[in-house]
């Protein structure tokens, strides 16, 4: 398997892990654009009278690299790639602005 697919498997599988929350009258929704490499988890419905409608986690792969793009957990998801074999440099922390990017000891692009 190729670097790119790896990515693409271990995001892939990262995320559906992430899906196993239940909650009644909220689904989890996958998103995987392998074309455009855009990979994300939704939760959507109602808790009670609220709409409930937002992004829980959010990857895109660009140029070579993992960019974690939107994380509103409090699951260290870098550790996961790199639990799964993906490198630091190769994990890009999109969440953060790029001035703080080179002291998180993960990629900078």
């Amino acid at each position: 398997m190729d670097k790119l697919e790896h990515y693409r498997a271990c995001i892939q599988t990262l995320l559906e892990n992430h899906s196993q929350f239940k909650s009644q009258n909220i689904e989890n929704e996958l998103f995987f654009d392998l074309v455009r490499d855009r990979y994300q988890l939704m939760r959507v419905g109602w808790k009670g009278l609220k709409r409930i409608y937002h992004t829980v986690m959010h990857f895109d792969i660009k140029d070579g690299q993992i960019w974690l793009q939107q994380n509103t957990t409090d699951i260290d998801v870098g550790q996961e790639l790199l639990e799964m074999g993906i490198p630091k440099e190769d994990i890009v922390l999109g969440l953060h602005p790029p001035y703080k990017r080179p002291y998180t000891g993960y990629g900078v692009a």
